[in-house]
């Protein structure tokens, strides 16, 4: 990453972080406010308000003006970590445990359900005239995320999905929060609607990439590095990009090797190698790869709207960060 990039990223979480912090006070009751507190500060990259920050200074507009939206964009985003990893018994989260473990179901849902609250809350302060377009983004996005979880969960009921099924899933789950941090940065900046929509477009292929990445990570990356259990997408039957390449387009006995490594509690180092061999031969790895290549360059050109060379530079410096990314 430059050294420009990381210290406009490092001044712009100076603004994030502080502001969450008003959002999950030290106040009663504890039960409550410290598991909201344990989320938010749990290292996360804060991608989403970051990238809503930047979408409205690369339209001219100030990061100040839009911070109330992204702070409510973090704070749905944590929201839906804490419950997602209840739905799929995840224990561990950038190298910690995750807010259920720590402490229980019951309490994770309810310091989930404020942490969504208060997103509201942080959003009553957005522009006045801009608010109602703004709020129709969040709810309608929201509802989004939600249908892209319950996908998910349907498909770990099911032996197999297409891509496009896939694809479906994963651009309401994960890039749905990325296009909608881009779109209304580029609207609380004040840029013209060819400029939104293109930011929007941006940011829909950033998720598809994000979230193709993630699950190539899954299997490839390190536990010490990533911060979770490495191979869990396989345990829990999830169709990654891997799989879903693998049962359209791989041979039978590459797809019956997957399916009895997903029907073990734990895998070896040396199943996942094995599984890292089967997804290469059945080149679903390689079309990973080349498949997030490709979500990089549309999302490139999505930002022909912006003339401003400069303004937009970030953004793209951010897609060639996000390409190298182990974690």
């Amino acid at each position: 990453m430059s050294t420009d990039l990381q210290q406009r990223l490092n001044r712009l979480k100076e603004l994030i972080q502080p502001g969450l912090a008003a959002y999950a006070p030290e106040q009663e009751p504890i039960s409550l406010y410290e598991p909201m507190r344990y989320a938010l500060r749990g290292g996360g990259k804060q991608l989403r308000p970051l990238f809503l920050l930047l979408s409205c200074e690369a339209v001219g507009g100030r990061a100040s003006e839009a911070l109330p939206a992204a702070l409510a964009l973090e704070l749905v985003h944590n929201f839906t970590l804490v419950h997602d990893d209840i739905m799929d018994h995840d224990e561990l989260r950038h190298g910690r445990e995750t807010v259920y473990k720590k402490w229980e179901e019951s309490t994770a849902i309810l310091a989930g359900d404020a942490l969504l609250v208060q997103a509201f809350r942080a959003l009553a302060d957005v522009e006045a005239a801009l608010l109602p377009r703004v709020l129709a983004g969040f709810t309608a996005g929201i509802l989004e995320v939600c249908e892209g979880q319950a996908l998910d969960k349907e498909f770990e009921l099911r032996a197999s999905v297409t891509l496009d099924e896939y694809y479906s899933m994963i651009a309401k789950k994960t890039g749905r929060l990325f296009s909608l941090a881009c779109e209304i940065g580029g609207l609380l900046g004040h840029g013209t609607e060819q400029q939104v929509q293109g930011l929007k477009e941006y940011g829909a292929c950033l998720g598809r990439a994000f979230q193709i990445q993630d699950d190539v990570l899954d299997l490839v990356s390190e536990k010490a590095t990533l911060g979770k259990d490495i191979g869990s997408d396989i345990r829990e039957n999830k169709k990654t990009f891997l799989m879903a390449y693998l049962f359209q387009y791989g041979a039978e006995e590459q797809q019956q090797q997957i399916h009895r490594l997903a029907k073990k509690n734990e895998l070896s180092r040396e199943e996942l190698q094995q599984a890292v061999a089967v997804f290469t031969a059945a080149g679903a790895l390689p079309s990973a790869e080349t498949e997030i290549k490709r979500c990089i360059m549309l999302a490139q050109t999505a930002l022909q709207p912006i003339e401003n060379e400069e303004a937009k530079n970030p953004l793209i410096l951010m897609l060639t960060t996000l390409a190298k990314r182990t974690f």
